[in-house]
């Protein structure tokens, strides 16, 4: 059970007011675009002791403002958090602790992100209490217009985040909109006339969420054999875990039809391989099978395996750029500062980056690894953002890439700062989705 389920009740109430709950943003009051990490001690131009202090500030506002500061800073602000402060009010110290935990508790997470993933909000009798817990318990936050004052049915048992959210969603008539949301947020929108109960079309594997969305058919009459029904199908992940790409194996798909007879795979073979981003948390794909025969009407189960690739968790690589070279290696990472160039206070910064056992995580999806963040540092905290980069050379352990980054100061003053997941396991998810209707 989430910490807000013991300290708070259902309500959310506190000492000196009623706070709009931490999980939940109402779609009147989104900020989390301004909130950024500036170095390892420091949080959206704040210092961690600053954001803490906060927590026992005069306006209620403010006091959730830097609790939401805190749990969105991660687990990597653990070292510099303290377990309590002298002199800070009853509720500021509660603050505190429930911060701390649902930071360790993320922080355990992250060492096995595919793990039983299963959430609790045992006790939540209200929509927005329900939301807040969930939100505490997984680092999202919710966008949406729903009174989170209404009462929803008990849920006490521990379940995966989106069974949990699609129970929630089926009482009060609700939805995902991906597009609407963001990096760890969802938008909750009321749902479209016809839609089916999510929980009822769904399978639940881990951390992935499958629904089958449509179905089309096909039949070539001048060549028989060029037909085929394509399934399309939903895939979703919380939103804190992306994983690098999923893929399918179509010889591991069997279908099976409500009259007995089974659908093969279509002749072509091989996977279908899906891109990812954590923009959205979810990608569509189509399972293409072979016409049936005779006269069923539904797909009674279709039955295969996700291949997904996950990446672990975020990690630092700090490298001093004076001298123009150096190297550090993490778990199973390698990031190596190969030169520094100038061209008139435009300097390129020459980085090769090593994964070991790399796989296939850097094969057609190694897109992740150009999306990771790169900066320089100054000795003051601040930061200079690179203004792009360029692939330089591409193998199947690492690749070479170059910086550009505009700078009148001294290089050897500054530090190069590169954020990366540093492993990447492979994972393979089963999966079934059931009574599937036919065109």
């Amino acid at each position: 059970m989430c910490l807000f389920c013991v300290s708070n009740g259902v309500q959310g109430q506190e000492s000196r007011g009623i706070d709009p709950p931490v999980g939940t943003i109402p779609e009147s009051a989104i900020a989390s675009d301004e909130i950024s990490v500036t170095s390892g001690n420091t949080y959206n131009g704040k210092s961690i002791s600053v954001w803490v202090d906060e927590l026992d500030a005069p306006l209620s506002t403010d006091r959730r403002q830097a609790e939401l500061a805190l749990l969105a800073a991660g687990p990597s602000i653990l070292g510099d958090l303290p377990e309590s402060v002298p002199g800070h009010s009853t509720e500021a110290s509660e603050r505190l602790r429930r911060v701390r935990q649902v930071l360790m508790e993320q922080s355990s997470a992250l060492k096995n992100p595919i793990g039983q993933g299963l959430v609790s909000i045992s006790g939540m009798t209200t929509f927005g209490s329900a939301l807040e817990c969930l939100g505490l318990e997984t680092g999202v936050t919710f966008r949406h217009s729903q009174d989170p004052s209404e009462s929803i049915d008990l849920i006490s048992q521990p379940l995966p985040f989106w069974h949990v959210l699609d129970l929630l969603l089926d009482q009060k008539k609700l939805d995902v909109n991906f597009y609407g949301g963001g990096p760890q947020t969802l938008q909750l929108v009321s749902r479209r006339k016809g839609r089916p109960s999510r929980v009822d079309a769904a399978d639940y594997r881990s951390v992935f969420r499958f629904e089958p969305i449509s179905v089309s058919a096909k039949r070539t009459l001048r060549q028989s054999g060029l037909g085929g029904i394509n399934v399309a199908i939903e895939v979703c992940w919380e939103p804190q875990v992306t994983p690098i790409g999923i893929s399918f194996p179509l010889q591991k798909l069997k279908a099976t039809l409500d009259q007995g007879g089974v659908l093969l795979p279509q002749e072509s073979g091989g996977t279908v391989d899906v891109a990812t981003t954590s923009e959205i948390a979810f990608a569509e794909c189509n399972l293409p099978l072979q016409l049936p025969s005779g006269r069923s009407e539904t797909i009674a189960s279709l039955q295969g395996v996700m291949q997904a690739m996950i990446p672990g968790p975020s990690k630092q690589f700090n490298i001093p750029l004076a001298g123009g070279s150096g190297e550090v290696k993490i778990d199973a990472m390698t990031v190596r500062l190969d030169g520094l160039r100038e061209n008139d206070q435009l300097y390129q910064v020459v980085l090769s980056v090593a994964l070991d056992d790399a796989g296939r995580s850097l094969e057609s999806h190694r897109q992740w690894a150009f999306g990771n963040r790169v900066f320089l540092e100054r000795q003051d905290g601040s930061r200079i953002e690179n203004l792009g980069f360029e692939v330089l050379r591409q193998t199947d352990s690492g690749f070479g890439v170059s910086y550009l980054f505009s700078m009148d100061e001294d290089p050897a003053t500054l530090t190069l700062v590169y954020e990366s997941p540093t492993s990447v396991s492979s994972q393979e998810i089963e999966f079934e989705l059931k009574d599937i209707p036919l065109p």
